[in-house]
């Protein structure tokens, strides 16, 4: 059974079970690497992410990447942290989207249903709200 607060493990073990090599070897002491950036840069262009990015996040990634090509590393923490939030952005997948879509649907109607007593006479419905093809199924339906 799915708990809630594994959602987050799953979502990781499911960019894991995609990554490449080269994902796979992103720093993770605090620091950002102009070549991870260049990478996540190119990936946001073919996957189509970069144009979902607002125009300061664009020129913030953009000055990022020309620092880091300067210096070799980013490691101011406030930087670092806003860099992630962009990286998560670029390198999201369609899969990665249903999934969450699915996940806030789920606990809607988890919220719904136990308000409304719906557990009591229909216990199964719990462990389908907690089925990931089942959460996956509900984003890819809402």
């Amino acid at each position: 059974m799915l708990w809630w607060h594994d959602a987050d493990k799953r979502l990781e073990g499911m960019r894991l079970a995609v990554a490449t090599d080269e994902e796979l070897c992103a720093p993770h002491d605090g620091r950002l690497s102009h070549e991870h950036l260049l990478r996540v840069f190119r990936k946001g262009l073919r996957n189509g992410n970069w144009r979902r990015l607002g125009r300061l996040e664009k020129a913030l990634y953009m000055a990022s990447l020309w620092y880091a090509r300067v210096r070799g590393f980013i490691v101011n923490e406030l930087v670092v942290r806003k860099l992630k939030a962009l990286v998560d952005k670029l390198t999201e997948t369609v899969r990665e989207k249903i999934f969450m879509r699915g996940l806030e649907r789920a606990m809607e109607i988890l919220e719904k249903y136990e308000e409304r007593g719906v557990f009591a006479w229909a216990p199964s419905v719990r462990e389908w709200l907690s089925d990931p093809d089942f959460i996956f199924w509900l984003g890819r339906s809402a």
